[in-house]
């Protein structure tokens, strides 16, 4: 009796384990072919016939088929034999400086050239001169809605990525944005962050002193007498934390540090990745990770800035002036040393093959920015040079109009958006003027 029992028992389990098994076929079957069904993703490291025309539509013309944009679906990605889930919905939130516009490029270029809905500010300004700290309003951005342009269709009121200036709000944002949106932001050693910062926003220009604060050291050298002479209202104390929702220039007690890290676990819960930029290679390898893209959507060129060299972050680095720096900053430093500890936590969860994409994913950059340094502006060179297979992207061409795409900056981003959005038909944008490209 007790035999029958036990046998019964586990062809009743077996039977659950098959329903189990074929609800995951039919649910992922049912995804791919919707996805299928309503849109088509380029990836440029797989669809080179989207790319084959002439060279001049390579370099300025890149639209996709279809009237949607995608939604997440599950995707093979790369050889590897795994399956993972394509996001396509992402916010970034960044402080000045902090990535040097990087991410903001490839995230814009990311929905561009898969047709995503990249908002703009409703309003006329520059958004690129905006400093990142105002509080987010809903009407401020663009809706699908609001788009003039009537070749383009996109789902309704969806706004795919975001990638202006903001300060995060978690309440707001959740209703601004579709529930499976994933947060990502980027961090940057606070004194080198600081550094670049007041050499891009000429910082120098705003103290009320004879005596001009006319370098980053001469402010570190004594910060609470420069905060006390400051003239503008631009962030210079705990601006990272700032953006991430902290109560801005210290107001929270810097000696409550029990309540300051309850916001960053919240933070650590609410964001999917927070990069650090002093790893950006291997941060852009996890983030390609965790959003299920492909190498090429995370690749990016090193241009020439105003930020400081190397060799100046170092002399500023001194035991004197981070201490100094600290006094004013315990927030940016706490936050920062939180999350670049979470970062190496993560990458050590993925594996010793992690190390080995990144070196991949330095080389392919490496040899992507050698090819456009030869290649643009002068037609007698290939017109395409061949990334080789690897372990983690399929073999393909990396053509003289992707230099191109991957050369153009913020305003020029904002500006094709804004063409795409409101002209009455398909024009050809301008070309851009590639950075000069370090390896």
């Amino acid at each position: 009796m007790q035999c029958s029992s036990r046998m019964g028992e586990k062809k009743l389990m077996s039977l659950v384990l098959v329903l189990a098994a074929m609800t995951l076929v039919i649910m992922y079957l049912n995804i791919s072919e919707n996805s299928k069904a309503t849109h088509r993703v380029i990836d440029l490291e797989e669809d080179q016939s989207e790319l084959d025309q002439s060279e001049l539509d390579q370099s300025q013309q890149l639209y996709i088929v279809g009237d949607m944009p995608p939604t997440p679906a599950v995707v093979k990605r790369d050889v590897g034999h795994y399956l993972c889930i394509l996001h396509t919905n992402v916010v970034y939130i960044y402080a000045p400086e902090a990535d040097s516009g990087i991410l903001h490029c490839i995230m814009t270029r990311f929905g561009f050239l898969k047709d995503l809905f990249v908002t703009l500010p409703v309003n006329k300004r520059d958004s690129t001169n905006n400093r990142g700290y105002d509080d987010v309003r809903s009407t401020q951005y663009l809706r699908p809605s609001g788009v003039t342009a009537s070749h383009r269709v996109y789902r309704e009121e969806t706004i795919n990525v975001f990638t202006q200036p903001a300060r995060y709000d978690k309440e707001i944002m959740s209703k601004m944005f579709p529930e499976d949106t994933r947060y990502i932001s980027m961090l940057r050693l606070p004194i080198h962050r600081f550094a670049a910062d007041f050499i891009y926003s000429r910082l120098d220009k705003h103290f009320n002193t004879t005596a001009e604060a006319e370098s980053p050291k001469k402010y570190l050298d004594d910060p609470e007498y420069w905060e006390s002479q400051k003239t503008t209202s631009h962030c210079t104390r705990n601006c990272m934390s700032a953006v991430l929702g902290f109560p801005l220039d210290g107001a929270m007690n810097t000696r409550d540090t029990q309540a300051a890290m309850d916001v960053i676990k919240q933070l650590d819960s609410d964001f999917a990745l927070v990069l650090i930029y002093e790893y950006l290679d291997q941060s852009l390898v996890l983030l390609k990770r965790y959003m299920c893209w492909g190498v090429t959507d995370i690749m990016h060129y090193v241009g020439t800035t105003l930020l400081p060299r190397k060799e100046t972050l170092a002399r500023l680095s001194t035991e004197d002036h981070i201490r100094n720096f600290r006094r004013v900053n315990s927030m940016d430093y706490l936050v920062y040393d939180y999350f670049n500890k979470t970062l190496w936590r993560k990458i050590e969860a993925e594996g010793p093959g992690f190390h080995k994409e990144v070196k991949n994913f330095q080389n392919i950059q490496k040899e992507v920015a050698k090819y456009c340094r030869a290649a643009v502006g002068n037609w007698t060179s290939a017109n395409h040079t061949v990334i080789a297979a690897s372990d983690w992207n399929k073999k393909f061409d990396f053509t003289r109009g992707m230099c191109y795409q991957f050369g153009r900056d913020r305003r020029e981003w904002e500006s094709l958006l804004k063409e795409r959005y409101f002209s009455s038909k398909r024009r050809r944008p301008r070309g851009s003027k590639l950075p000069i490209i370090n390896v």
